[in-house]
Formats: C-alpha cells, structure tokens, sequence
C-alpha cells in the first residue's frame, strides 16, 4: 500500500477536483484551454471550447480575462446546452503561476427558477432563459395561444416570436425590464375584447413570465360603469326636469296674468328671467354630458395670468380686495383652457357671493404654486364658511343654498378637473373662510408627436 506522500501529485490534484467540483479546466498564459479535468466525457467535449459552449458569450469572456488579470471575483453563473438543455454551474476561478483555473458545480433544482413545473402554475406562463431563447411553457399558456390563434411552432425565441403575434412585443418588453433591472416587471395586452396583463420575474439566469387574463373582469368592469352611468344620467335628467318645472310655472302664471290685465310689458322682466334661468341649467347640463375635450400645452401663468383682469374687475365692482401670488415654472399644463377658466370663474363668483352682507375682511386670495409635480390653484375667501352639514351634500348635483343657484357649479367643475387627471379640494370652517383648491398634472416637456392644434 503506497503511502500518501508517495501517491503522484497529479492523481491527488484530479481527486480533490473531482471531490470538490464538476470540472476544472485548465488555460495557459494566452488564455488557451490545455486541459479539462471531468468525470463526464460529454462536459470535456463542450468544455475544451468554453468560449462556445458557456453563455453568455461575452461574460465568459471577460471572467477570465479578469481572473487571467489577478481580479477576485465571486461566483459567476454560466448555461451549458447539453443534449439541447440548459444546464446552470456556478463557476469560480483562481490564476496559479502561469496558468488559469476555473472550477464549475451544477445548480442545485431549488436555486434556480429553471426546474419550477409550470404545470402546477394556474395562469399561463412561460420560461425563457437569459438569451431570450423560451425552454418551455405550459398548458395553461398553449390553451391561451391556441384561442388567440398563436403558432407557437413560430416563436422559438420571444423577439422571433413577434413575426407570429403582437403579444410577443409585450413578452420582449417584460423580458427587457427584467434582464436590465432584475426587478419585477409589468406590461399589458388590450385590444377590443381583450385584457392581459404580463408579468415577469427571475433569478438572474432564466425568467418567469406569466399571463394573466383579465377580459371577463375589464367586461363586467364596462357593464358596471355603463349601469352607474345610466343611474347617473337618470338622476340628472330628473333633476334637470324638476329645476325646470319651477321657472315653467312661474313664466305660465306671469304669462295669464299678463292676459288677464292685457299689460305684458309689467311682467316682461321676470318671465325673461325665468326663460334666461332655464337656459343655463340647460347649458351646464349640456356640460356635464360632454364627452370630447380639445386640449391643448401651455404654460400655468398663460392660463392665470390670463384670469387677474377678470378676478380684479369683479372684485371692485363688489369692493373686496384682490390679493394674489403667482408661481412661474417652466413645465406646462395639458388642458381645455376655456374649461379651466369656467371652473375658476365659478369658484371666484362664489367667494364674492360668500360676502353678501358682510362689512369687514372682504379679500379674495388667489395663489398659484408647484407641488409635487402638480400645479396648485387655490382660490381663498374670509367669509361665514360652509357648515359640515352642508359641506358633506355639497357635491350633489342641483344642491344649493343660493335663491338663484341650479347646484350644478360645484359638481361640474370637479369633474372638469378630475377630466384633466387633476384634484378638485374644498376646505371651510365656520365664520373663518372657504379654500378651494384646483391640482393639475405638470408636465416637464410637449411630447415630439403633439400636433401643432395642441400646442
């Protein structure tokens, strides 16, 4: 029996790489493979070309040029395609006198996403390997391309995929977030009848892409909407029908009376006035259900500026004083500026209003500021305020506590914000003032498609 200082040193390095590691290969100084230490004929086959066989390419590459450079580097997760499958190693290497080594292991089944069964997944999903290549999906997924009439025989790789259906580009985008972040990542697929919403996530060497189906929920979502809306639409027709109803009766006892004394002219103002009320509840429920907006960018101080002349002219006629403050920026608002204007005209109407009958403290403030990528109006008067009672109903179409008001103000111009993707905020207390406040979406450049009518 040979004793252990007589074993060949050779036979005792190959024993401690087989014990320690898969494999071993062996470069010189020119970074040129002489050797590949392995049980496994097949690894030694595939491994005397690592530069071929080990993906990524280009990060085998430069692993060993910078172990080759004295660099100390963790361990680096290369694919091996072995019989046409992905086999993962961690591999790790150390430069020795002249020569290189670089140790690989296998990964084990629980480190990676590569041997999940996507079978007992139950949404569609799919697993693509770094390069893009998909290495299986499962029957969830197959049933989904069969409906959207996919021929997955045609999408080996998701960017060859795109050929067979526009749904690859929305798998090539998750793909592409999560192979530059590794971090979760998002995309959607609509089209008339259909909502799916992909996600992806990974390991670092193969990634996870799942389907979600949301059609049936986006349906009922449009048939729950559609019934608000009629609800909606119901309550305001009867709305509008009762406001009208009064002015109708008052214009018909007026017009026999007018009859009865042969003298029009007596009741000629008061009739006009009833017809010139029922037109505007006419128009702003016209508003309510307009659809379409023709916006357009300009910068916030345009739109505010542009409504100081109009804020100081009502403000001396009804002597109370206009205080305000403008913020410049250089970003722009995306909006209807008539809409907005109407909505600001309205809120300053109001606060003058609020004055009626009192003496001191008359001032309306108006500021302008940026906030949190928004642009922030507020429109701030020191009147009776709006009692909490009050101020909970104030949203409700048609309510009003003003003898001449329709109660459609208030409601129309939230909804005109909220149109722009804006905050409508109403603050009062009691015997201290009322502070509505307008918040639009800021944006710091005009989009390179915007035509010229929106700019």
């Amino acid at each position: 029996m040979k004793k252990v200082n007589e074993v060949p040193q050779k036979e005792l390095f190959l024993e401690l790489i087989h014990l320690s590691s898969e494999f071993c290969i062996v470069l010189d100084g020119e970074l040129q493979v002489i050797d590949v230490i392995t049980k496994e004929p097949r690894l030694s086959r595939l491994l005397y070309h690592p530069y071929h066989h080990l993906t990524p390419y280009n990060e085998v590459q430069s692993f060993i040029e910078a172990i080759a450079n004295g660099a100390v580097i963790g361990l680096k997760r290369f694919s091996l395609l072995i019989d046409g499958e992905d086999i993962l190693f961690d591999c790790k290497g150390k430069k020795v006198d002249d020569k290189i080594y670089i140790l690989g292991n296998r990964v084990k089944e629980s480190d990676t996403l590569r041997f999940f069964d996507l079978n007992k997944f139950p949404i569609p999903a799919m697993m693509v390997n770094k390069q893009g290549r998909i290495l299986k999906s499962n029957t969830h997924l197959k049933k989904l391309h069969k409906q959207m009439v996919i021929n997955e025989n045609n999408a080996a790789h998701i960017s060859v995929g795109k050929n067979a259906h526009p749904i690859y580009e929305k798998y090539c985008l998750v793909f592409s977030q999560l192979s530059l972040t590794n971090r979760d990542a998002y995309a959607e697929y609509r089209t008339n009848d259909v909502r799916l919403v992909i996600k992806g996530l990974t390991d670092g060497d193969h990634i996870l892409i799942m389907v979600k189906d949301e059609s049936f929920q986006e349906r009922y979502e449009e048939l729950l909407s559609y019934q608000q809306q009629m609800q909606a639409v119901s309550q305001i027709a009867a709305g509008v029908a009762h406001e009208l109803r009064n002015p109708l009766s008052v214009i018909k006892g007026f017009i026999q009376l007018s009859k009865l004394s042969n003298n029009l002219d007596k009741y000629y103002d008061t009739i006009y006035s009833e017809m010139d009320r029922m037109n505007k509840i006419i128009e702003d429920f016209l508003s309510i259900s307009r659809k379409k907006m023709d916006k357009r960018y300009l910068q916030p101080e345009e739109l505010v500026e542009s409504m100081l002349m109009i804020f100081h002219s009502e403000c001396t006629l009804h002597d109370v004083e206009f205080v305000y403050d403008i913020q410049e920026t250089e970003a722009y608002l995306y909006v209807n500026e008539q809409m907005i204007k109407q909505v600001l005209i309205n809120i300053m109407r109001n606060a003058i209003e609020a004055y009626e009958g009192q003496e001191a403290n008359r001032i309306l403030r108006v500021s302008a500021a940026i906030k949190h990528d928004y642009y922030v109006i507020s429109l701030k008067d020191y009147g009776p305020g709006i009692p909490p009672h009050l101020l909970e109903k104030i949203n409700e179409p048609f309510f009003t506590t003003k003898n001449s008001g329709t109660g459609i103000g208030i409601p129309l111009g939230r909804q005109i914000i909220e149109e722009h993707n804006g905050l409508f905020e109403i603050e009062s207390i009691c015997d201290k003032g009322t502070t509505v406040t307008l918040k639009l979406p800021l944006y710091n450049e005009i989009p390179a498609r915007t035509s010229l009518a929106e700019k």
